[in-house]
């Protein structure tokens, strides 16, 4: 029997066979992995402590409960490690139902013995105090590594600050760390309010997340900043991550290991043929190709020709466009003889979202799920400029720089079109001009009443491309380039 002398409970806790205190050794260099490749290689650098009690705080809306509910879920699914949710905020079905639509089955861990979620919902003042001792008795007996509190806030709106530290530094600390578990204690921020919970959370915990919206521009981003961790060296102020249909994602930036081997000189069509001859046999496999030009100059006609000539060659395609609808590209296809239905769904997938109110971060993860499921050879972005209208272009800038990264390893032949007014002696959006391999320039003028279209080759790395400026037309059969 243990007796916490000096607490204010009414309930003494039998503990005993549970609180045998691990020596330091045991407890040194042990870790827990969050689950999240990028959350422990790069921001834990192995993981959280064992024996750890971690406060997780933040607004209404930032992502606290699928942060941590992807916490217990990733132990048990990767590591078979038994968790615990102990909630006051929503009920077994409520939490069930939403951690099912981001992928997180939990009433199958439950029947597996790997799970126990306590609904403590409707607890009362009077009776929370019972409830804790039920709820330790509970701990005791299931023997969670990993267990999540949502949220302490409420605990301490039930039992006051002086409990709530004696609850936690006195009660469940002791459990942690006699049985190098870890324990996430959720704690609401109000909005605007620049204290965490009620004062006394962070005092007794071994680390402290925050999670915040930042706005930026026309969008909210959300950002992660870890002020507290020991034990552990966090490098950056913050990290940016995202919710998704696949829960919390970090913005996960590529490293480019391209060996000896990877390199090549093989060369693609650009699906028009004289286009091929004036950049010497076509594009490089695995280059990255900018397309800028005036409204009505024909960019998306390109990319189409490049799109499709490569599918029927049996190489997979990625279009994503942000400006028009899905059905008007298959028309615009159609309406230049382009047999677009012989590949489209199989070689040729299109994909199409509004950018607005996404930050960069978003748009890339979305990308990169599109590249990591469909595994395209050529990936097509229509259009830059889309992006460009909503987001600062410094950080649109560092998202195509890491796309680029993530394209270069893949070896993934990428077309950007860019609307802008062209002009053959500037160069246009230099933070994207300055990465790709290729810029081709389309412009029009007026010449006696006519409306005259004219390309040129502005770069192309490692081609005895065409110096000249030629005159072309789209016609019935799209994109003609003369001399």
């Amino acid at each position: 029997m243990l007796l916490i002398v000096g607490t204010p409970f009414n309930h003494i806790y039998d503990l005993s066979k549970d609180l045998k205190y691990p020596t330091k050794t045991k407890l040194r260099g042990k870790m827990t992995k969050f689950g999240i490749e990028y959350f422990d290689k790069y921001i834990l650098r192995g993981g959280f402590p064992n024996g750890s009690m971690i406060l997780i705080v933040g607004e209404p809306g930032t992502g606290k409960t699928i942060l941590s509910a992807t916490y217990l879920y990733n132990g048990a699914k990767k590591f078979g490690e038994k968790g615990m949710y102990i909630s006051l905020a929503e009920t077994k079905w409520e939490f069930y139902k939403g951690m099912k639509q981001l992928g997180m089955d939990f009433e199958e861990l439950e029947n597996n013995g790997l799970f126990k979620f306590i609904d403590l919902v409707t607890v009362s003042k009077d009776a929370v105090e019972k409830e804790i001792e039920l709820l330790m008795s509970e701990i005791s007996s299931f023997h969670p590594k990993r267990i999540v509190i949502d949220s302490i806030s409420v605990f301490t709106q039930l039992l006051g600050a002086e409990k709530t530290r004696i609850f936690l530094h006195t009660i469940l600390g002791r459990f942690i760390k006699a049985n190098d578990a870890t324990a996430l204690l959720i704690a609401e921020k109000p909005i605007g309010s620049k204290t965490i919970g009620y004062g006394v959370e962070e005092f007794v915990v071994d680390g402290v997340i925050i999670l915040k919206y930042k706005s930026f521009g026309e969008v909210t981003r959300r950002v992660m900043e870890i002020p507290k961790m020991r034990r552990r060296k966090i490098e950056r102020a913050e990290y940016e991550y995202v919710i998704t249909k696949n829960g919390i994602e970090f913005l996960t930036i590529p490293e480019l290991k391209i060996s000896e081997k990877d390199y090549t000189s093989e060369k693609i069509t650009t699906g028009i043929e004289r286009l091929d001859e004036m950049l010497d046999g076509g594009i490089y496999k695995g280059s990255s190709v900018l397309i800028v030009g005036m409204t009505g100059t024909g960019k998306t006609t390109f990319s189409l020709h490049f799109a499709i000539a490569n599918a029927l060659q049996g190489r997979k395609v990625a279009y994503i466009t942000f400006e028009e609808p899905i059905d008007q590209i298959i028309r615009s296809a159609k309406n230049y003889g382009m047999p677009i239905e012989e590949v489209l769904g199989r070689n040729l997938k299109i994909f199409a979202w509004v950018p607005e109110s996404k930050t960069p971060v978003h748009t890339y993860i979305k990308i990169k799920e599109i590249i990591e499921e469909f595994k395209p050879e050529a990936l097509i972005i229509d259009s830059l400029t889309a992006l460009r209208e909503h987001l600062d272009e410094k950080e649109l800038t560092k998202m195509l720089r890491y796309l680029q990264l993530l394209t270069k390893e893949k070896r993934i032949t990428t077309y950007f079109t860019f609307t802008e007014e062209a002009k053959f002696d500037v160069v246009p959006f230099t933070g994207a001009s300055t990465m790709v391999d290729v810029i081709i320039l389309l412009k029009y003028e007026i010449e006696n009443e006519k409306i005259e279209k004219r390309l040129a080759i502005i770069k192309a790395r490692g081609s005895n491309h065409s110096r000249k400026i030629h005159k072309y037309e789209i016609t019935n059969r799209g994109v003609e380039i003369y001399e």
